[in-house]
């Protein structure tokens, strides 16, 4: 469309250029007028398209470049991200080991603490059964009946 309107633009200019041309000169042969403007419109159609084709010609290059520079960007975050992400499931899986080394040490050291705290218990109990029966011996003393001897 851009084209379209371009070409029409410079149609329109030329023709109004003819125009004054023609009024300040006087007309001149209409065949060779009109061949002298076919060429010159030819000529410079086929300039404003060589023209268009190149900038279009630099715009693709200037992308391609842009785009490798992004890709390349791209690519060198990508593999940081796929390296930190690998360091991250390689520590991750050392804190799991660990985790279970220490699961293991804790389990045994409870079930340890559950056996010793039975036996504290336990001792406990015998010691109060003890100090119990101090008690009430002191208490309840036996009384021995004096002998008389006769």
């Amino acid at each position: 469309r851009d084209t379209m309107s371009k070409q029409i633009a410079q149609k329109a200019a030329e023709r109004a250029h003819q125009n004054q041309r023609e009024q300040l000169f006087g007309k001149r042969n209409p065949d060779t007028v009109t061949q002298d403007f076919q060429e010159q419109d030819f000529d410079k159609l086929l300039a404003m398209h060589r023209d268009e084709q190149e900038k279009i010609a630099e715009e693709m290059i200037s992308m391609t470049h842009r785009l490798k520079e992004q890709s390349l960007v791209a690519q060198s975050i990508i593999k940081e991200d796929t390296d930190r992400a690998d360091k991250i499931n390689k520590k991750a899986d050392e804190n799991l080991a660990k985790l279970e080394n220490e699961g293991g040490r804790i389990s045994k050291l409870a079930s340890r603490w559950n056996c010793r705290c039975w036996i504290w218990l336990a001792m406990f109990i015998v010691l109060l059964t003890f100090v119990g029966m101090v008690l009430l011996m002191k208490l309840f003393k036996k009384k021995i009946p004096v002998r008389t001897e006769l």
